[in-house]
């Protein structure tokens, strides 16, 4: 049921729905098991799950940097949250590019030993 057009509109569109509904039996005792031994350990950290809207541009640019990076894209976004987070806290203090640029520029070249 995505669409509008899915819900029943009336109690008899809804009595057909709900008798086209089935339910799966509990699984067995040894599946059970195997289930929750898949789950995370007690006390993992909790994931929470966000849905996130981008540009297509901006979706392609974040696929091509995760990969270039070696990592799944939710990992490379994850970190480029933390990032900016990181810079946002109060005890930092964020340069502008251009003074970045400036201070680069003031760097000798690393001597490279034959």
């Amino acid at each position: 049921m995505s669409h509008d057009n899915d819900i029943p509109q009336s109690a008899e569109q809804l009595a057909t729905f709900m008798e086209g509904l089935t339910f799966q039996p509990p699984p067995a005792p040894e599946d059970e098991q195997a289930l929750l031994e898949s789950l995370p350990p007690v006390g993992s950290p909790v994931m929470v799950v966000r849905s996130l809207r981008l540009p297509t541009e901006l979706d392609q640019a974040v696929a091509a940097a995760a990969k270039a990076a070696e990592v799944p894209k939710t990992t490379w976004i994850r970190q480029a949250i933390e990032m900016a987070l990181a810079v946002q806290a109060e005890d930092d203090q964020p340069i502008s590019r251009a003074e970045a640029l400036r201070a680069l520029t003031l760097l000798r070249p690393a001597r490279h030993v034959a």
